[in-house]
């Protein structure tokens, strides 16, 4: 039996407006890398790691999965604990979440109001404009010195909040420590949020500098260089009194338990997730130098993806996804000359490099 009330529901759908905020139409939301599955795909477009997690890390995920029925611990407890023995630091300056790009959300959601301004450099990671176009905020620009180094222009802003990701992608810059000190001291007013999702990559880290800077966080991911993309674990380092902020505006269970035994697991076995890491270095090395030979202009990078500049970036980012390799090509006037290229396994990296030479020995424009 139908329900007639239902029918004029529905009925009515097309003629009712939903309550929703004006500035959602015209929020343009993150565009996340192509997700394509299959034997004959090569993904080097999001940045994951080709590697498997450390063993004790699946053997535990698998041991806590008698324990779903449950809760998870609110604030990660022990999670805390064990970053903050591995940062040198006290549990009260950790808070733990759903990915670094919660941590990085929560981190705008307490520093900026509606018309409030992001300060970020360009290019940088785009997700930054629309986290500020969610409070309904904006972002101040300050475009990076051929496309690397920091401008003089940044040191005298007075947003509330900088979000400077280091390495940067997706150049993988690696900004200095000094640096980065500078910019604390310059804006003592501005909350200096340095994104290290790629810093193991990198092996030189700001967080030495918590000692000295109280507008200071760092936030970190686990989906990088711990391979542990699919289980969305961040957190963010700071001073305890913005941690204890963060706390009131995050979600009541914002990380689940699986999530927050695999961390904790991860962490204690850092010593294979550093030996992935060198591994991923060593691969780059060798792609750079194989790009480098086919024409490509490649600055440096410290994480694990490369910038490969040519005019024709476009053409061989297409050409390259026709045979089933996905690299990630951003069609922006700065960056529209290029491709950012996951390091996969070497032998990934061999197919991409076999691949372009075939693409450059037919003429390809």
């Amino acid at each position: 039996m139908r329900c007639r009330r239902c029918d004029n529901a529905m009925q009515d759908t097309a003629d009712t407006t939903l309550p929703l905020r004006p500035f959602l139409a015209k929020l343009h939301p993150y565009t996340p890398g192509e997700q394509r599955a299959g034997a004959n795909i090569v993904k080097l477009n999001t940045n994951e790691n080709p590697y498997p997690p450390a063993t004790a890390v699946i053997d535990e995920v698998g041991r806590a999965a008698a324990r779903l029925a449950l809760y998870p611990d609110p604030v990660s407890d022990s999670l805390r604990r064990a970053l903050a023995a591995y940062h040198g630091v006290h549990p009260e300056q950790i808070l733990v979440g759903n990915g670094s790009d919660e941590i990085l959300r929560l981190l705008v959601h307490a520093t900026i109001d509606q018309g409030g301004k992001v300060a970020v450099v360009d290019p940088t990671y785009s997700l930054y404009p629309v986290l500020a176009a969610q409070f309904e905020g904006s972002t101040e620009i300050y475009p990076l010195v051929d496309r690397q180094r920091l401008p003089e222009e940044i040191f005298d802003g007075e947003e509330p909040i900088l979000l400077l990701p280091n390495p940067n992608p997706p150049i993988g810059t690696l900004f200095s420590r000094a640096e980065i000190a500078d910019l604390c001291r310059a804006r003592p007013q501005t909350l200096v949020a340095i994104d290290e999702a790629y810093v193991d990559f990198a092996r030189r880290d700001a967080v030495p500098l918590l000692a000295e800077f109280s507008n200071l966080a760092i936030t970190r991911t686990f989906s990088k260089s711990f391979s542990l993309a699919g289980m969305r674990i961040g957190y963010v380092i700071a001073d305890a009194a913005l941690v204890a902020a963060l706390m009131k505006i995050k979600d009541s269970y914002n990380l689940n338990h699986l999530a927050q035994v695999a961390a904790a697991a991860a962490i204690a076995s850092a010593k294979e997730m550093e030996r992935n890491c060198a591994r991923i270095v060593e691969t780059r090395e060798w792609t750079v130098r194989e790009l480098r030979a086919l024409g490509y202009e490649l600055p440096d990078s410290h994480a694990n993806f490369v910038f490969a500049i040519r005019p024709d970036a476009g053409e061989h980012y297409a050409k390259l996804r026709e045979r089933g390799i996905l690299v990630r090509y951003f069609d922006t006037p700065v960056l529209r000359d290029g491709m950012r290229i996951t390091i996969g396994t070497p032998e990934q990296m061999e197919i991409l490099i076999a691949a372009l030479k075939e693409i450059l020995s037919r003429g390809n424009p």
